[in-house]
């Protein structure tokens, strides 16, 4: 192969979206979030002249710091970078950080008030209950993007935000029914369509402008 073989790059229908990180670690480790949120809560009930009381505690966010890792911590970076179309993905990831720096700052402006106002078990788990939440937003308004081509992101986010939420709904079945009561169910299948519908509803309508009218 030539060098100059080498260099060129790939044809657009081969690109793919290459990161492992996907909705699926942000579903797994929301809830172990949670747990561990909760444990470090829950762990201020230890009377404090026991030393199991800083064990548990440090534990706790031990642990929540590990789940975080793999999760929420790079995945929201990386779903920004594939979910934007390329036209406006710089602004979408300066969103995405001033965003993610401002809830940041929201936090530790906040915490010495919440924790003085809930004590630490209410104050940890006011969050672990909001990871909760967060599971379930992911659930029903996070389309996958793993293993996915720049086309099939189109028809990944062609689908209606309705029509995603009621297929998260029932993902969340599939999910106990396979690997909790261990039944013989085929996955259903959102996205690998032949064709796309496209609804009115799934884009906004740009006004027509004349393009003399500055001249």
């Amino acid at each position: 192969m030539s060098q100059e073989q080498q260099l060129q790059p790939p044809p657009q229908e081969e690109i793919i979206a290459n990161s492992p990180l996907t909705n699926s670690l942000l579903l797994t480790t929301f809830p172990l979030m949670s747990l561990c949120l909760f444990f470090t809560g829950f762990s201020f009930w230890i009377p404090s002249s026991s030393k199991a009381q800083v064990a548990c505690v440090a534990l706790g966010i031990y642990l929540f710091g590990i789940v975080y890792s793999p999760g929420e911590g790079p995945v929201p970076f990386t779903y920004s970078a594939e979910a934007y179309p390329l036209y406006i993905r710089a602004q979408g990831m300066s969103l995405a950080t001033a965003t993610t720096w401002f809830f940041n700052f929201v936090l530790s402006v906040t915490w010495p008030s919440l924790l003085k106002a809930f004590k630490p078990q209410g104050a940890f788990s006011w969050y672990a209950v909001w990871n909760l939440i967060g599971f379930f937003g992911v659930l029903f308004f996070v389309p996958e993007t793993k293993g996915k081509t720049l086309e099939e992101l189109d028809q990944v986010f062609g689908v209606r935000t309705r029509d995603h939420a009621a297929y998260g709904g029932r993902q969340f079945f599939y999910f106990f029914n396979r690997y909790i009561f261990r039944r013989n169910v085929e996955p259903e299948q959102l996205y690998e369509k032949d064709s796309v519908e496209h609804h009115p509803s799934s884009f906004s309508q740009e006004k027509e402008h004349d393009a003399t009218a500055r001249v």
